[in-house]
């Protein structure tokens, strides 16, 4: 199980050019999100939302709970995760009345910039091994080596 926790800041513009860059009604009001997982099919299968929609208030953390299943042995790099806002279209008053929103659009006036603290981390998938043997001390010689078995269940 993976846990991906997302959090925004405002704190990079003022709060009227945010209230017209966004289309709310006061700088405090929520915005929306799109995140979209990227995990390569080869490497990850992914049990959970690759790609959902959310609304968040600064500074507010979001959780999202994803299962991530290695499909390979080896050293991987964790999937990534883009972010974009979700600004409706100009007139569409759904939005204010908390009614759902039609088709997720994109809008590129509001520039997001992600920082990713865990991007770039690797895990190690070791494949099931049932048992292992490992000797400690000098090999050479019978006497000084501690052998230790394992047997897993």
């Amino acid at each position: 199980m993976a846990e991906l926790r997302i959090k925004h800041t405002r704190r990079w513009c003022t709060p009227s050019s945010l209230v017209a860059a966004a289309k709310l009604s006061s700088p405090s009001d929520p915005i929306d999100f799109v995140y979209t997982l990227e995990a390569h099919a080869d490497t990850w299968l992914v049990a959970g939302q690759r790609r959902a929609h959310y609304s968040a208030r600064e500074d507010e953390e979001q959780t999202f709970y994803i299962m991530l299943i290695p499909l390979k042995a080896g050293t991987t790099l964790l999937p990534n995760v883009e972010i974009r806002a979700r600004i409706p279209p100009k007139g569409d008053e759904k939005r204010k009345s908390g009614g759902t929103v039609g088709p997720i659009e994109i809008d590129e006036e509001l520039n997001c910039e992600t920082d990713y603290i865990g991007y770039g981390q690797c895990v190690v998938v070791v494949p099931d091994v049932r048992s292992s043997t490992i000797g400690i001390g000098e090999m050479s010689t019978a006497r000084s080596a501690v052998w230790l078995e394992s047997e897993g269940r």
